[in-house]
């Protein structure tokens, strides 16, 4: 049929065709013609000649007949055109369709040829359920019925030297490279974006999202840098890369049912000062000459990740936002955190309205109990937790207790205190703890510091007395030769801090997942899932605190 329309197409055009070359050839005779007739005439008058001429000139269409057959050519065949050729257009797309649109296909940034195995049929869906304990993604989470279980993927989209220390052994120590401003400064622009991509790729992939589904685990917390979001010209930092990364981690959890608390890791001008801010040294957030700048700076920052994770996309994958990690109260004045954590609250609130991600704010080190009445939860503060970090090894008096007290201090003076701020002060989360009892681990305190355990950290112009005088860091990194004593001491300790924490607040993540060669084994929870001395599922544990 599409031929038989073309052939009757041709044969019009065709026809045009041939009647603008007659017309041609008809002009050219009547031309001849009349020169013929004015040479004939040469010998009457030159007055009787021209009006003779004048009587024979030729009538407008015949001197214009070559153009007028060309115009009326184009005309039939623009006629032609139009009632043709959109049916022929649509006889085509009926007989040979155009493929739908691939539902399958992830937003640009989320694409990985190399995704292995491929992704779901549909990126959002929220089907998937991480184990027989956790609600698939469709359902709610009841948070303060059902306890958060969750993994750090610390040292990930913001490097740590003790977690990732290959990428600051590549310097000499006086490099000063110390964290990630200096490691990018120090490595120059392309060459830092070459390195932290390699490193996003390889460090982290669906494999491990896989295992954690498989550990047990419910949640999933993923430090982020505020370089994912801007940064300005004067700042070394990888800008946007680790974004799409942070996009990838929350799909794959998505896949694996595993629910994901984003969190901002770092702030512009360091909230503390320490190396996993970004930025090693002096607070600038709140602080000094451009401490109100940095601060609104990170407002819009925060505001900016929750505006777009607020989405019904993302909002079963990603319930929990962290808005700042450890920002150091006590170096800072407490007023103007606490005014900038009231401020955040309605900033994001008015975004989100009363519903949105659960909000997170850390206690600050100030300690828990400082935080007693500030949090109205009945009025203000909805959706929201209070985060503090309990680790061990920054005491010098826990440091020295024996293995067996260290393996159930968690039971007594910790839950105590957790009990007591979720009472007066807020619901009250644990976002980080470990199995170390000491900080022997490699680059721990920073590099090139020594540990507090051996009396050889310098911090201002002391170096402190040793923790443990009669002790010392060799060997206790070297998990192969640890005897079964010791793995049997670290799994008491781990479990009676999960049973601790669940049962006097609303949940936990383990720091961290893993470390780069297993070479801080303390901190490394795959190395000891693999190895034996943590449970192979966190919901089936064999060491729990005595009922209080």
């Amino acid at each position: 049929m599409t031929w038989c329309v073309f052939s009757d197409s041709f044969s019009l055009l065709y026809l045009g065709a041939f009647l603008f070359f007659k017309a041609k050839k008809v002009s050219a005779m009547t031309e001849h013609d009349d020169h013929t007739t004015t040479w004939r005439d040469s010998t009457i008058q030159r007055e009787k000649v021209e009006a003779t001429l004048e009587n024979k000139k030729p009538s407008f269409a015949r001197r214009h007949i070559k153009c007028l057959a060309f115009v009326c050519a184009v005309v039939i065949s623009c006629i032609l055109v139009a009632a043709i050729v959109p049916p022929v257009l649509l006889l085509n797309r009926q007989n040979n369709p155009a493929p739908p649109p691939d539902s399958t296909a992830l937003p640009e940034q989320l694409r990985d040829p190399n995704d292995h195995p491929p992704p779901l049929r549909d990126p959002f869906n929220n089907t998937a359920q991480a184990n027989a304990n956790t609600p698939p993604l469709t359902e709610s989470f009841q948070y303060g019925k059902v306890p958060i279980r969750g993994i750090n993927l610390g040292g990930w989209l913001v490097t740590e030297p003790f977690i990732t220390p290959s990428l600051y052994d590549q310097f000499n120590s006086s490099a000063g490279v110390i964290d990630e401003w200096t490691l990018c400064k120090a490595l120059g622009p392309e060459e830092a974006r070459r390195q932290l991509t390699q490193h996003y790729e390889t460090f982290i992939t669906e494999d491990d999202f896989r295992k954690i589904a498989r550990m047990g685990f419910n949640h999933v917390r993923i430090p982020t840098g505020h370089w994912a979001i801007e940064t300005k010209e004067d700042e070394p930092y990888v800008p946007k890369v680790s974004w799409q990364y942070l996009l990838r981690g929350v799909q794959w959890a998505r896949k694996y049912g595993l629910r994901v608390m984003i969190e901002l890791h770092t702030a512009p001008g360091s909230q503390n000062g320490w190396n996993h801010s970004g930025r090693k040294g002096e607070i600038r957030w709140l602080n000094g000459t451009h401490g109100e700048e940095n601060a609104n700076r990170t407002m819009r920052i925060v505001e900016s990740m929750v505006k777009f994770f607020d989405k019904p996309a993302w909002r079963d994958v990603a319930p929990i936002f962290g808005v700042l990690n450890e920002p150091a109260i006590f170096r800072i004045h407490t007023k103007p955190v606490q005014q900038w954590y009231k401020d955040s609250y309605h900033t994001l609130r008015n975004i989100t309205q009363d519903g949105g991600p659960y909000l997170t704010y850390h206690d600050g080190f100030i300690g828990l109990d400082s935080w007693n009445g500030f949090f109205d939860t009945q009025h203000v503060f909805k959706r929201m937790f209070l985060e503090t970090h309990m680790y061990m090894i920054f005491d010098d008096h826990l440091v020295s207790m024996s293995h067996d007290q260290q393996a159930k201090f968690p039971c007594g003076a910790w839950r105590t205190t957790l009990r007591n701020s979720m009472r007066s002060a807020a619901p009250t989360m644990v976002g980080e703890f470990s199995m170390a009892t000491n900080d022997c681990g490699k680059y721990l305190n920073g590099v090139g510091l020594g540990t507090r355990y051996e009396g050889t950290l310098q911090e201002g112009t002391a170096v402190q007395q040793p923790v443990c005088p009669n002790c010392s860091c060799a060997h206790t990194e070297d998990w192969k030769n640890w005897d079964d004593e010791y793995k049997g001491f670290l799994n008491s300790f781990i479990e009676h801090q999960m049973d601790a924490f669940e049962t006097s607040s609303v949940g936990w993540f383990f720091w961290t997942y893993k470390t780069e060669d297993h070479i801080n084994p303390h901190w490394d929870y795959s190395l000891g899932w693999e190895k034996g001395w943590i449970p192979q599922d966190v919901n089936n544990r064999t060491h729990f605190c005595d009922p209080q």
